[in-house]
Parts: structure tokens; C-alpha cells; sequence
């Protein structure tokens, strides 16, 4: 199985003066999900937790050894634990 890691973004308010408010993006959550099969490079449409994989940002992580995790290690406080608890049972 071909699994593609995604990540979910999030706009969090970094300050504001006067008039405007700057926004800065980062990472909410890792997520994974399953290839496309008609293009194994790209996601299906969900993840392995049921989430809309089209507004997340695509990760090119692979697991570099049999047994490595499916998540980039500096990413490790962010996996969602709905998808990996998928991914441990397969």
C-alpha cells in the first residue's frame, strides 16, 4: 500500500496594529492517506481518519526502512491519531 502524508494547514494570528492583522500559516495536523490508484503520486480523496484530502499540502516523506514511521520524526507532535491508528492496525 502506497500512503501519502499530508499536511493540514492552519492560519494562526501572529499580530495585528492598527488596521491589519497579520496571519501566518502552519501545521495543524499530519494526516495520511491512501494513493490515488489512477495516480499513485496524488491522495485519494480522504485521508484514513474520513478528511477531505483537498485543501491539505502534500508531504514528500517516505518511510526510509521497513518498521520507520509513516511521518516525518520533526512532525511526530502533530500526527493525527485517528490515521495512525489505521495505518498500526494494517
Amino acid at each position: 500500500m502506497i500512503i501519502v502524508v499530508l499536511l493540514e494547514p492552519e492560519l494562526v494570528r501572529a499580530s495585528a496594529m492598527g488596521d491589519t492583522t497579520d496571519y501566518v500559516e502552519r501545521v495543524r495536523a499530519v494526516h495520511a492517506a491512501p494513493a490515488d490508484p489512477a495516480a499513485p503520486g496524488d491522495p485519494g480523496d480522504l485521508t484514513f481518519c474520513g478528511m477531505d484530502t483537498g485543501r491539505m499540502q502534500r508531504n514528500p516523506y517516505k518511510a526510509p526502512r521497513p518498521g520507520a514511521t509513516w511521518y516525518p520524526p520533526k512532525w511526530q507532535s502533530k500526527v493525527c491519531s485517528a490515521c495512525d491508528r489505521v495505518l498500526a492496525a494494517s
